[in-house]
């Protein structure tokens, strides 16, 4: 049998990173380029190890729109969704809802492993979580979060962006009442040419109570199978999700294109349905061959695999890797 070098490419979320500083960009690479190499110091025990791994260090660190970094829908609270596939023999495992586990991707998988079930939400998925011993955290909606809130639901509310203008358009009539894009993913495959894919995320900013997007749902934000290879999705959810974009990412690759050019067909095929600024992928294929793409103006991403001295890692597009 044919050794596969063993890979792992990670990505912190696609969108416009308007109005990111050099020095917050250079912290983001850091942390991409950490959290890569989490997943890649385990990847010897398998490809799922490597994915949660990965996506753990970025639920963990704060940084990202994930775990500790989650943002605040419309009444100020926290509300995490993940997701865990292993291509061996296609469980899954996925949660949503969560207000207090510091690392949803591991409830994730805790429920793919140890239940007959594959997705729990809420109250009984923190329960679940409690049962396990996972970390539960009662500081995630921190007081920095607090006053981000504050400013963007009074500039929203005021109509500036596009973003939800019809849940706009119900609070100001007095329908709803109410006190006051971003994902993390990893694939992976290894050395016995296992593949996995692994997201975690809080949503985006002001969204509504009890939504749930595209990263929990198997085929949507997430697909893995040995018989093609494996992808994650970031972007607009609520399109990812019509599309089934990571399960057509792995369609491509099961009849044959490989990671990359899955990748570009992907990321066509959303850009004709839904137009720019809406997705992002990354894939591995059943060979080891690693792809990504974006509609967007950038999408941070880091791969590390076997022979490489150091993680390569980028945000934009112009920059090579």
């Amino acid at each position: 049998m044919k050794k596969i070098r063993s890979a792992i490419l990670i990505h912190g979320g696609a969108g416009s990173y308007k109005g990111f500083s050099d020095e917050v960009l250079s912290i983001r690479l850091e942390h991409l380029s950490k959290a890569v190499m989490e997943g890649y110091n385990v990847i010897s025990k398998g490809a799922l190890d490597a994915v949660e791994a990965a996506v753990r260090y970025m639920e963990s660190c704060g940084f990202f729109n994930a775990g500790l970094g989650s943002v605040l829908t419309i009444n100020g609270l926290v509300e995490m969704d993940a997701g865990i596939m292993d291509g061996r023999d296609l469980r899954v495992g996925a949660t949503a809802l969560l207000r207090r586990v510091k690392n949803p991707v591991s409830l994730a998988r805790k429920i793919m492993e140890n239940t007959d079930h594959i997705f729990i939400a809420g109250e009984w998925a923190e329960k679940l979580a409690e049962f396990y011993g996972l970390e539960l955290l009662d500081n995630i909606v921190s007081e920095e979060k607090l006053k981000r809130f504050k400013e963007m639901y009074e500039n929203w509310i005021k109509g500036e962006g596009s973003r939800m203008s019809k849940l706009r358009e119900m609070i100001l009539q007095g329908r709803v009442i109410f006190e006051s894009h971003d994902t993390v993913g990893a694939v992976a495959i290894d050395s016995e040419g296992n593949v996995a894919s692994a997201v975690s995320t809080g949503g985006y900013w002001l969204k509504f109570p009890g939504r749930i997007g595209d990263v929990p749902l198997v085929g949507c934000g997430f697909y893995a199978d040995n018989d093609a290879g494996a992808s994650a999705a970031t972007g607009t959810g609520e399109y990812i999700a019509r599309l089934n974009l990571s399960r057509f990412c792995c369609d491509l690759m099961r009849i044959g294109f490989q990671a990359q050019d899955a990748c570009r067909l992907t990321i066509k095929r959303i850009t004709d349905k839904f137009g720019p600024d809406t997705a992002g992928i990354i894939a591995v294929d059943k060979n080891g061959g690693l792809g990504y793409d974006f509609n967007t103006r950038g999408m941070g991403r880091a791969l590390m695999y076997e022979g490489l001295d150091k993680p390569i890692v980028a945000i934009f597009r112009e920059e090579k890797n």
